[in-house]
Parts: C-alpha cells; sequence; structure tokens
C-alpha cells in the first residue's frame, strides 16, 4: 500500500454513518502517524461533536436530505452550497482521496471529488445500497461495501460496476474497542453478577420507543420464567421514566441508560441482546458475539433494516422478529427459549463470528488506496 500523506473523510446524520468514518481516521492515525486527517460534515451536528472529540480537524459542509414539498426547494440549494463549499474545500486542501459514509452527507463532497478527478470513495454500510450510493456509483464513484447480500438491488449494483478496482465487500468499521478485552464493568452495572443471565436491550443511537414499551410489557413474563434475569437497557431520554416503575414493579435486576459509552464492553459481558438492526448494530453485534432477536425499524428507507438482519438470519446469528408480529408474550418467550439454550446461543455467536470481517478498517483502507 503506497504511503497516504492527507485524506478527507465525511461521514454524517446517524452514530451508523458516523462511528465507522471515526474508524477509519483512527486506523489512517495507526498507520499513517504522519498523515493529515480532514473531517467534513454539517455544522453544529452530531459528525462535528465527535470527530473534534476525537481530534480531527473539521470543516463544515452543508447537506440535507431530499424532503418533501416545499423543503424540496430549500433542501436543493442547500446541497448546491454544500457541493460549492465542496469544491472549495478539495482544492485548498488537495486530498489524496475522498471518503465519505453514509447517504445524503456524502452527495455535495463526492459529486465535487469526483469532478476534480480525485480518488472518491462511498462506503456503504447496508445490504442494501441506498439511493445516494447507487446514483453516485453511476457518476464513477467507488463503492466500498459493509455488508455482502444477495438483495437484488445490490446484486444489480454489482452488475453495474464493471471496474473490478470500483468495489469491494470491505466490512463496516468499528472503533478500536471492538477487537479488544471488555473492561470491568461493576461501577456501571452496580450488583452485576457475571453468574446470572444479562440481556442488553438497545434500538440504536437514539433509543427505540416501540422495543422498549414491548419490553416493558414482556418483563412479568420475563421474571416469572427467568427470576435471576439482569437487564441492562438503553432506551434513549425519553422513555427513562416510563421504564423505571415498570422495572421496579416486577423486581429484576436493571440498569437504564439513555446511552452507554463503552458499549463493546456492555456487548461482550452479554448473553443476549434484543436491538435493532442498523448496520452499526448488526456489526457490532457479531464483533461482541452476541446472539440476537433482531427488531428491525418497520420503516427504515428501503426497509434496509430487514434486509441487515437477514444477513445475519441465514448465517445463522440471530432470530428475526418483525414488529408487526410482536407481543409481549411472543416476545418474552423467544427470549426465554434462547436464555434456556446455551448451545443455541453459542452456535449464533460463533456464525455472527463468522460474518464479521475483523480487519475491517484496514480493508477499506487498502481499497481507498488501491488507485
Amino acid at each position: 500500500m503506497k504511503e497516504l500523506k492527507k485524506i478527507l473523510v465525511s461521514g454524517g446524520g446517524t452514530g451508523g454513518h458516523i462511528m465507522p468514518a471515526i474508524a477509519l481516521c483512527e486506523e489512517v492515525r495507526e498507520r499513517f502517524p504522519e498523515a493529515e486527517i480532514h473531517f467534513a460534515g454539517r455544522g453544529d451536528s452530531m459528525e462535528e461533536r465527535l470527530a473534534k472529540k476525537h481530534g480531527l480537524t473539521f470543516h463544515r459542509v452543508p447537506s440535507s436530505p431530499k424532503g418533501r414539498g416545499l423543503r424540496i426547494i430549500r433542501n436543493f440549494f442547500v446541497n448546491i452550497a454544500g457541493f460549492f463549499k465542496s469544491l472549495a474545500l478539495i482544492m485548498k486542501l488537495k486530498p489524496q482521496a475522498v471518503a465519505a459514509f453514509g447517504g445524503y452527507t456524502s452527495a455535495p463532497l463526492l459529486t465535487a471529488a469526483k469532478l476534480l478527478g480525485k480518488n472518491a470513495v462511498i462506503h456503504e454500510s447496508n445490504a442494501i445500497p441506498g439511493r445516494v450510493t447507487r446514483l453516485l456509483a453511476k457518476f464513477g464513484v467507488r463503492v466500498a461495501c459493509g455488508l455482502d447480500s444477495d438483495h437484488p438491488v445490490m446484486l444489480k449494483l454489482k452488475k453495474g460496476i464493471k471496474k473490478e478496482t470500483s468495489f469491494a465487500i470491505t466490512g463496516n468499521p468499528l472503533r478500536k474497542a471492538f477487537s479488544e478485552p471488555a473492561n470491568d464493568l461493576s461501577k456501571e452495572l452496580p450488583g452485576y453478577d457475571e453468574s446470572k443471565p444479562l440481556l442488553l436491550v438497545f434500538g440504536g443511537s437514539q433509543g427505540a420507543h416501540n422495543i422498549n414499551m414491548l419490553l416493558a410489557r414482556s418483563l412479568s413474563k420475563l421474571k416469572d420464567s427467568c427470576p435471576s434475569l439482569q437487564v441492562a437497557h438503553l432506551c434513549g431520554e425519553n422513555d427513562i421514566g416510563t421504564l423505571k416503575p415498570a422495572y421496579e414493579n416486577v423486581k429484576l435486576t436493571y440498569w437504564l441508560f439513555p446511552f452507554f459509552d463503552d458499549i463493546a464492553s456492555l456487548m461482550k459481558k452479554s448473553d443476549l441482546c434484543v436491538a435493532r438492526s442498523g448496520a452499526l448494530s448488526v456489526t457490532e453485534i457479531c464483533a461482541s458475539k452476541l446472539p440476537a432477536v433482531l427488531i428491525p425499524l418497520p420503516f427504515a428507507a428501503d426497509n434496509h433494516q430487514l434486509a441487515n438482519a437477514r444477513v445475519l438470519e441465514k448465517a445463522g446469528a440471530a432470530i428475526i422478529r418483525e414488529e408487526k408480529d410482536l407481543t409481549a408474550s411472543n416476545l418474552s418467550e423467544t427470549i426465554f427459549t434462547l436464555l434456556n439454550d446455551e448451545n443455541r446461543r453459542s452456535s449464533m455467536a460463533e456464525a455472527g463470528e463468522k460474518v464479521f470481517i475483523k480487519d475491517a478498517p484496514f480493508e477499506l483502507l487498502k481499497f481507498i488506496m488501491a488507485v
């Protein structure tokens, strides 16, 4: 791999796009300590806060989703402004490569990079390539995918990319914490007993209200079937007030968090999880060898969360329960059945490990530098 001196990275909108971008930046720092790393994204955003937290030089580039009604016109001009800001930024920095993660936040930057003849790469984390990825691929932007799937949209994308160096399955980059031993969580989980089963419930970076409420209605049955159960529940900010009395009423050992910083250690300590199936979540689940009950977000674009979950289900690493079919009774039954079957959970953990591409940050960096 040739030497990298300067790279411009972008990722925004959700943690599922931003954290893989941060992971790539970590890999660049490790492989090329002298390289300049620049991060572009929306101002006053999650990506700006996280990029600066990780010591990255941040540049504000406006972008916006398509929207509806009159917002279409407004957002069009926002993206035009972002395109010209991207042109100016790339001409000023002269990076060797421009790598972007996610949907609409990638479009202005990568369009400008391609027009300027730069090495432009989009990383698609989901099993179904998004509309922006498909459009940019037609424009000649190189595509790296985090999850391989046999979904028709993915197969069509692969078929349409003729150059071997323009497409690769690299995996979804994760932070270094997922390749390191789990930390002691006794301070974060007071009273935690490693000899008792630990169920992890989470819905992504913002929590998931419907999952939270389903779990609350399942607690009584879970307590009856598994009295020693411990639950770590990452529920977002809004549902703590509702969930706390529900847990108190059944007297389960529990911990409620709006979010949890050391999610890697928590996943590795858990015996089973109930979760949404965003690309970052399913990748972290596989990396942690964590058996999963996946409840895809029903209204995700192109139903991509269901496609992500199908990748794990096909491998034997997860069970899918669609929200429309879920009740407190069948959810608690599914959880109890898995907690009571150590052999099945072990085989699910091994299957997840096979799906996970361990060196994804390095594989992505090699792909970026392959031209």
